[in-house]
């Protein structure tokens, strides 16, 4: 069921009762990661397949680990035409959206030193594409074209094999055509480790993206530090603002769109009054009647609910507490009141614009801050694939002219050694 709310304090109320990130990190998840991480690093290959059968119910070798090229050129004669031209359509406007990401070096020079900074594109990065529930080419888009444009030389990507031991055709199309380098048919938390850890097969990566379950997130938690990792990327969550009586199937809509995802999905609708709440509501119900994923969604609706607050304010107040993953301003006014939100994975304005059209073709990158992370993290973007260096020139004037200074803030810290560094360069031999 749909939960009512009435005032923004009973919204904050449960809000923090729903804590999305204590739910991906709870004691029996990290329990069970950690058990995985354990069996891929001791048996490597072995680990993962057994791993796959015993979770995935998947038997797969470990020679068929790596997807090979000839798989991946015939799973063009397995999609349609059709499908294949909307999806180049789809990673046109993807590569044209990242495109504007990329980052210019400068440097300043003064007139006896010089700074600046200069980009690096990470050498190996992993994707994870999700799978299992339902497939997902346009995660492939997300993560391997913003990798693509950043420089990155070797883009692997790991998903879960289907029942019959294979990964989607419709997704080694999309990784063919978005330049992935590497497949290899594995999913979940052992995907993780397997990526940042290496196996007898997989080299290591540098970097692990993308979205996953409880326990993909709580698996690339655990491995940060051996690698990089892009953000916490857990169950889809969704916070809509409608404020007409005539946009509630638009609302309910957008509810159903995230609650379809997973039973750990989350969908809040945030509207003025009782009656726009009650409509909302009835909306739902009777699309949820016609939608094919209706039993995981029966789950997932226990993660929503509807907060009625009085004053475009509250709203304003109730969608930065949210820092959703997905934002949807379903209102005439949405380009003013897209202004004042200060915490959202993406914004999507007006009651034309759905989550849909970000998720799949529009160019934003569906791969997003979740958990309330928005209020400190960013959607996946081309710098999550490269990283920077600082470099400096001085002149043996301009040391000189700074030696006095660094005597005074090295003493400080009781560093001799550091300012030995700075007259050493100064005293003759």
């Amino acid at each position: 069921m749909i939960t009512f709310i009435n005032g923004i304090t009973s919204f904050n109320a449960w809000l923090s009762e729903h804590d999305v990130q204590s739910d991906q990190l709870d004691d029996t998840t990290m329990a069970t990661v950690m058990n995985i991480k354990s069996v891929v690093q001791n048996d490597g290959d072995i680990g993962i397949c057994k791993l796959t059968k015993d979770l995935d119910h998947v038997t797969i070798d470990s020679t068929e680990l790596r997807v090979s090229e000839d798989d991946c050129h015939a799973a063009f004669s397995q999609v349609d035409d059709a499908y294949i031209d909307a999806l180049k359509r789809a990673a046109k406007n993807i590569e044209e959206y990242h495109i504007n990401q990329q980052p210019n070096q400068w440097e300043r020079k003064k007139s006896t030193y010089t700074y600046g900074v200069q980009y690096a594109p990470i050498d190996s990065v992993g994707l994870y594409v999700p799978g299992g529930r339902a497939v997902y080419p346009s995660s492939v888009l997300m993560t391997a074209i913003p990798a693509k444009i950043a420089g990155c030389g070797r883009i692997v990507m790991v998903s879960p094999p289907t029942t019959d031991g294979s990964i989607s055709p419709s997704v080694l199309v999309a990784a063919a055509l978005s330049g992935v380098n590497e497949i290899y048919q594995m999913g979940g938390a052992q995907a993780v480790f397997g990526l940042a850890y290496g196996t007898q097969t997989i080299q290591p990566v540098d970097k692990i993206v993308g979205p996953g379950n409880r326990y993909v997130t709580a698996a690339k938690q655990l491995v940060y530090g051996a690698v990089d990792i892009d953000k916490p990327a857990g169950p889809s969550e969704v916070c809509v603002y409608v404020d007409r009586l005539e946009y509630a199937r638009h609302a309910a809509a957008e509810m159903l769109a995230q609650l379809e995802h997973d039973p750990d999905a989350s969908a809040i609708g945030i509207v003025p009054s009782n009656e726009l709440a009650h409509a909302v509501k009835k909306e739902a119900e009777r699309q949820l009647k016609t939608l094919k994923r209706q039993s995981i969604i029966n789950q997932s609706k226990g993660n929503a609910c509807i907060a009625i607050v009085d004053t475009k304010e509250a709203a304003i107040t109730a969608i930065n507490n949210c820092a959703s993953e997905h934002v949807v301003l379903i209102s005439n006014d949405a380009d003013n009141i897209r202004q004042q939100v200060m915490h959202a994975g993406a914004i999507f304005c007006g009651p034309y614009t759905p989550v849909a059209l970000g998720d799949y073709y529009a160019g934003p990158n569906h791969v997003l801050p979740t958990g309330r992370s928005a209020r400190f993290a960013s959607p996946l973007g081309v710098m999550d694939f490269m990283k920077f260096s600082s470099y400096l020139r001085y002149s043996k004037s301009a040391l000189q002219d700074a030696m006095d200074d660094m005597d005074q803030l090295t003493q400080a810290e009781g560093l001799d050694a550091h300012f030995q560094s700075v007259k050493i360069r100064l005293t003759d031999d």
